[in-house]
């Protein structure tokens, strides 16, 4: 694997584990409230992608770590100082994207009635790199 001359290759390109450990990165993007949450809740939140509900059935590293048949919990220690060093969370709001439409129709009718925004801007910057 080749990088250009003035970049240094990641440590995340060294991962052993490549699918685990994005399929990782994105478990830890999802928000923590909702993790181990039953189906039907997450389902109201309007989250309906299959991975990212499975995925929100694991509540803790270590069920991810038995889930994953991860055998030294600190290969996910490991992992989250890669997942922090190279900022790759904030790159992971695929799933939350898709529920744009419905926060904002929602917070179309909240700024209509109460004339807020903020919660509006909020989210595009969050969600929508605004």
């Amino acid at each position: 694997m080749s990088t250009p001359h003035n970049e240094q290759p990641k440590k995340s390109d060294g991962v052993y584990r490549k699918q685990d450990f994005a399929t990782y990165v994105t478990w830890k993007s999802l928000p923590t409230f909702l993790r181990g949450q039953p189906e039907a809740v997450i389902r109201k939140m309007g989250i309906e992608d299959e991975v990212v509900i499975d995925l929100l059935r694991l509540k803790t590293q270590k069920d991810f770590a038995a889930e994953y048949d991860i055998k030294d919990l600190g290969t996910l220690t490991d992992w989250n100082k890669i997942i922090e060093e190279e900022g790759l969370v904030e790159h992971t709001c695929a799933w939350a994207r898709k529920l744009t439409p419905n926060v904002v129709l929602a917070l179309y009718k909240n700024v209509t009635k109460h004339g807020k925004s903020k919660e509006v801007k909020t989210w595009f910057e969050l969600i929508e790199n605004y």
